[in-house]
């Protein structure tokens, strides 16, 4: 089977076409925007009312609201308490960025079919060059058209605009103008009668150009060039001049991040692991080979076998770090194959990458005592969880619980991470009482007392105790009663 990747991380990007340029093939701009990209991150498509909230000027704020908050008059820029009162029932919920930057990423992936050259620089938009796929595709609006379609098959409301400069177009999909606007002649009278507000400057220079009576873009263009700068800043001027084209406006390209996709083909069918796993290492060889060209790791790993009359069979791997080593990879799928029952006689493999990440060199620390072992400790923990489950290792953890038998769980293990607590290492499931057992009480005590709120009160006082062999203990007795002692936990 033929080898299938993307390119590799760039190590220089491309110079974007030039976005004033007045030549015969002149760069033309598709704007898709998302309107409620906020609320689609989160998967809120529900007929629920709730407010997207992003702090601002101390308070919370309210970024985008659902169509039922909408209609009872929620609306973006006011504060939340404004937004509650308008809506009692109202939900908010905080706005998550990474989220969005994943949700434009995926979408732009998925518009390369349109063109090569994208960018992800403007708010909720991508902005795509076009100029070059307009005879493929049919011309601007059927261009368009399949663009939009393509969002909206992954559940995504999109407002286009097309037009010779990437600002026009933004300007022309947030205002919903329908007919894509080819000259950059014409955009000061398709665009005149925007409001000023349009152009994303802050609320004060708008209040300030208001007062003077300027209002649409179109007051803007009618007044000085000299006047506008010395009275608001130059700004304002460079805004417009990227708006008509008359300034180039230089825009971040976006890249796929690279993927790793192959497969092979046995010569005969075989049930015998022994005679596919050759075939996996040379595929994990080949993958090392490509993280290493493209100064990549990976975070996991999808193994598929391939049988004649049987779904696949799939081998996830997930590491504790992300890595390309093809020899620890190939330890963790034996592991796993080995554990795995076979449907019918495989025919071939197939490897694909998941999640490719840049690499960064990881620092040493001077001071933490293992820290040199720390990625031989990593390996050891991935081949117990390939070897046991997933779910055969845990560490102790804590919870936000004054009370010790609510406050610790388990938790599955994680990468660089170090406990550091005052409490034992170990807890016992239920405090036994303890009998006549020579131990010293040490005078340092911490008093809990928490839990009546729901049914389940302490209020204890905790010290610290060493036996007559010097182990250290955990105990409790009712605070404030000369009772009996309690054993609680036990130090390593």
């Amino acid at each position: 089977m033929a080898l299938a990747r993307a390119h590799p991380f760039p190590s220089l990007p491309a110079e974007p076409p030039c976005t004033a340029s007045a030549a015969e093939a002149a760069p033309l701009w598709l704007a898709l925007r998302f309107p409620a990209l906020a609320l689609e991150a989160l998967g809120i498509t529900g007929p629920e009312p709730v407010a997207i909230t992003e702090a601002g000027d101390g308070r919370l704020r309210v970024h985008s609201a659902s169509a039922a908050a909408a209609a009872q008059g929620v609306a973006a820029g006011m504060a939340l308490s404004e937004a509650q009162a308008l809506c009692p029932g109202l939900t908010a919920v905080s706005r998550d960025p990474e989220a969005e930057q994943r949700v434009l990423s995926h979408l732009a992936e998925r518009c390369l079919r349109f063109t090569p050259w994208i960018s992800l620089d403007f708010p909720a938009t991508l902005q795509l060059e076009v100029r070059g796929s307009l005879r493929l595709f049919g011309g601007p609006a059927r261009l368009a058209g399949a663009a939009r379609q393509v969002c909206a098959a992954d559940g995504h409301a999109v407002q286009c605009g097309l037009a010779p400069t990437p600002m026009a177009a933004w300007l022309l999909a947030r205002a919903g103008f329908p007919a894509p606007v080819l000259e950059t002649e014409a955009l000061r009278s398709v665009l005149g009668d925007l409001s000023i507000a349009a152009l994303g400057i802050d609320d004060k220079l708008s209040g300030r150009l208001a007062r003077a009576g300027l209002r649409v873009l179109r007051d803007l263009w009618r007044m000085p060039r000299d006047g506008l700068a010395r009275r608001y800043g130059s700004d304002l001027l460079r805004r417009l001049d990227e708006v008509v084209g008359s300034r180039p406006q230089p825009l971040g390209r976006f890249h796929a991040p690279p993927r790793f996709r192959a497969g092979r083909e046995l010569a005969m069918e075989t049930e015998d692991l022994s005679r596919v796993f050759p075939l996996v290492e040379a595929l994990l060889a080949e993958f090392e080979g490509f993280l290493r060209s493209c100064d990549a790791v990976a975070a996991g790993l999808e193994l598929e076998l391939r049988h004649a009359r049987a779904a696949p069979t799939r081998v996830c791997l997930r590491p504790r770090r992300a890595g390309r080593e093809a020899r620890h990879f190939a330890a963790l799928l034996r592991e796993r194959l080995d554990r795995a029952a076979l449907p019918g006689p495989v025919r071939g493999v197939l490897l694909q990458s998941v999640d490719i990440q840049p690499f960064t060199l990881p620092t040493a620390d001077l001071f933490t005592p293992g820290a040199a072992g720390g990625e031989s400790w990593d390996e050891l923990l991935d081949r117990l969880q390939a070897r046991l489950g997933p779910q055969a290792l845990r560490r102790p953890m804590l919870r936000a619980d004054h009370r010790p038998e609510r406050a610790e769980f388990g938790n599955a293990p994680r990468s660089g991470e170090t406990a550091r607590s005052p409490r034992p290492l170990w807890l016992l499931s239920r405090p036994r009482r303890l009998r006549d057992r020579d131990i010293r009480i040490l005078p340092e005590c911490e008093r809990i007392e928490t839990g009546w709120w729901d049914g389940g009160p302490v209020r204890r006082d905790y010290h610290l105790a060493v036996d007559g062999v010097g182990a250290r203990l955990w105990v409790y007795r009712d605070a404030g009663t000369a009772g009996p002692w309690h054993l609680h936990g036990l130090f390593g």
